[in-house]
């Protein structure tokens, strides 16, 4: 059982990977919050302050994962939290190309394509949970709440 103390914020339209992850993630004794959006995902992260986000790409629109990650980097209070891409973006798009964590355009820690094994999830949330040191923090130009 892991750390109960630990809450993890899952944006996703994908109902049915949102209950899935929710069951996988719970039954380690994690805290699982939810939302289908951007919009009322980064609310719950300014109200809540999870120790890490999951987020899906397209959900109302098809890069509004990469603009919620911008946004989440933008506030003192969230900017140092893990935040990983679990999206089907490459496989849904048929991109010739995969994208890479970078401090400006995706400032995530990790990046997974779906369909994610839940052992390989699991290991991830784990090692990013455990991690004090994000490898992409948005520090230039400051933050605000």
């Amino acid at each position: 059982m892991k750390d109960v103390n630990k809450t993890i914020l899952l944006v996703d339209d994908d109902v049915a990977f949102v209950h899935s992850v929710i069951d996988l993630l719970e039954a380690e004794g994690y805290r699982i919050l939810s939302a289908h959006n951007g919009t009322d995902g980064m609310a719950l992260a300014k109200k809540e302050k999870p120790d890490l986000v999951m987020l899906d790409v397209m959900m109302d629109y098809n890069t509004e994962g990469f603009e919620v990650s911008r946004e989440l980097k933008k506030h003192c209070s969230l900017n140092a939290v893990p935040v990983v891409l679990v999206t089907g973006i490459c496989r849904e798009m048929n991109l010739p190309f995969r994208f890479e964590a970078d401090d400006k355009f995706l400032p995530v820690n990790k990046i997974v394509e779906k369909p994610v094994a839940p052992k390989k999830l699991l290991e991830l949330v784990a090692t990013l949970l455990n991690n004090d040191t994000p490898t992409h923090q948005h520090t230039k130009g400051g933050c605000h709440e």
